[in-house]
Parts: structure tokens; C-alpha cells; sequence
């Protein structure tokens, strides 16, 4: 049974969210080089965000559907 349009538009926002939310660890690629850890650490935590950025980022592009993808699509092209 497909979703409902409700259904669809709760999915769509949770994803859109989620797709925000994946750029949100951009600003700590920043600060990961400022941190007092060794190289093998810094580079873990580097490795750890990046799964985090785009584990999260699939999953509301995945939520989001088709509705979300020609939105994000929209808004990366101005």
C-alpha cells in the first residue's frame, strides 16, 4: 500500500531534515586539526564524521524520495 499524501510529507520533511542536518559536521573538519590528539586519532575521528555526514545524509535522501531529490536538485542550482 503506498503512503498517504500525510504519510508522504512527514517522510519528506524528515528526510530534508536529515539532508540538512548531514552538513552540520562540516564546520568540525575545521577544528579537527586544532585538537591536542595524536594523527592516528585525528584521522579516526576525520574518517568517523565523514561516515556520520553521509550515513546521515542517505538515510533522509532515502526518506525524502523523489520529492526531495528534485528539491535538493532545485536548490543546488541557483
Amino acid at each position: 500500500m503506498p503512503p498517504s499524501g500525510a504519510d508522504r510529507r512527514i517522510r519528506f520533511i524528515v528526510g530534508v531534515t536529515f539532508i540538512a542536518a548531514s552538513f552540520l559536521v562540516y564546520p568540525a573538519y575545521v577544528t579537527i586539526p586544532f585538537l591536542p590528539l595524536s594523527n592516528t586519532t585525528k584521522i579516526n575521528i576525520t574518517l568517523l564524521a565523514s561516515l556520520v555526514s553521509w550515513g546521515t545524509f542517505s538515510i533522509g535522501f532515502y526518506l525524502s524520495g523523489r520529492e526531495g531529490y528534485e528539491w535538493l536538485k532545485q536548490h543546488l542550482r541557483r
